[in-house]
């Protein structure tokens, strides 16, 4: 219970400070950098086991490609533990094909360039595996959501 309580927390103040960051910069965050970072940097099972995290992050696809880059240095996408997080949003965002809302966000072109560079700078061959995997159920993925290509 104290768990539940404290992600609900989490996700007021990451919320909260998003929405205040942005009302005091008086700027558009078009790429979700920020909350984009804000999901990578959360416990691991904290997207997985939220309902309102995953279905944001359902209908995000390939932007959320977009915030990670915008989110991150190449150093600290690397970081094995923050990779592995990266993966796991990234997959997710296009787990459920049908939800993404933007149609430009249904192709994910951004992401493939992504996995494709973290592929290439990473030398852990299990991270490795883990980005190619990625790739393809994410190359899967994006074809069954979308029937005209």
């Amino acid at each position: 219970m104290k768990s539940l309580y404290r992600t609900g927390a989490v996700m007021i103040c990451i919320f909260a400070g998003f929405t205040f960051s942005s009302a005091a910069n008086n700027t558009e965050d078009c790429y979700d950098s920020k909350l984009v970072r804000s999901w990578v940097e959360l416990q691991t099972s904290v997207p997985e086991g939220n309902a309102f995290l995953e279905k944001t992050i359902y209908r995000s696809g390939d932007r959320i490609a977009l915030g990670i880059v915008h989110a991150f240095t190449t150093k600290e996408l690397l970081d094995p533990n923050r990779l592995n997080r990266t993966i796991s949003i990234v997959r997710l965002s296009f787990s459920q094909p049908k939800y993404i809302t933007r149609n430009q966000d249904k192709d994910p072109a951004v992401t493939r360039l992504l996995l494709s560079f973290l592929e290439y700078q990473c030398q852990d061959a299990k991270l490795r595996k883990n980005i190619t995997d990625a790739e393809e159920y994410i190359s899967t993925q994006a074809d069954a959501g979308s029937p005209i290509r």
